[in-house]
């Protein structure tokens, strides 16, 4: 079998894909709303408009209320004004996020006990690297790798992470077909979902337990 390479996101740094897979205790762990607040700090943070930007003052507001609400953009256009707008918004809310007390402690036990650990985000790193680096170091949240990942699913199988600790519904719903094992923090977006293998929490103990047994 020929092991791909792939680039560090964080140092540019090449890792072979066969060392990543000999190493037993492996798994990748997502951000926001995972281990941090991301959903409640876009909610509750309040915005300021500013005279400088290049969105009217209505248009600014019609924008953030359209985010608020889920609403996604629907043009097949790499960047438009309000993907423009939602990412000003969304790099804001990644440095002012609050970690996870639970999970910062559930991150350092991962690291001291000899966990390979993968921060695996859908977050663009090509724009929001140094911001994401800086929020981990600052939390205190260690970590062996950063990759922003859209499918986390197909990248766990890819280099044979056996566990996912992830919120996306996607992920919970399809772990199980490709054998990886997905953890989720349980949230209001997850009632009635029916899942025989993912496993939901309240804290990160519970996962700890889990993966420990």
């Amino acid at each position: 079998m020929d092991y791909e390479q792939f680039d560090h996101t964080t140092t540019g740094l090449s890792y072979n894909l066969k060392e990543v897979i000999e190493i037993k205790k492996i798994i990748a762990v997502d951000l926001d709303d995972t281990l941090n607040n991301f959903t409640e700090t876009v909610q509750k943070t309040i915005f300021t408009y500013n005279h400088n930007s290049p969105f009217t003052e209505e248009r600014f507001n019609l924008y953030l209320n359209r985010l608020r609400s889920g609403v996604r953009e629907e043009s097949e256009l790499l960047s438009t004004e309000y993907s423009f707008f939602q990412y000003q918004i969304y790099h804001q809310c990644y440095q002012l996020s609050n970690a996870r007390t639970d999970g910062v402690e559930f991150m350092q036990w991962l690291n001291k006990s000899g966990w390979k650990i993968i921060i695996c985000t859908c977050r663009d790193l090509r724009r929001a690297n140094d911001c994401t680096v800086k929020w981990l170091k600052e939390n205190d949240i260690p970590f062996d790798h950063l990759f922003m990942a859209w499918n986390k699913i197909v990248f766990c199988k890819l280099w044979g992470i056996e566990h996912l600790v992830d919120d996306a519904v996607f992920n919970i719903v399809h772990g199980e077909r490709y054998g990886v094992n997905v953890y989720y923090p349980l949230m209001k977006k997850h009632q009635g979902l029916q899942c025989s293998s993912s496993k939901g929490f309240k804290t990160f103990n519970e996962v700890k337990q889990w993966i420990g047994s």
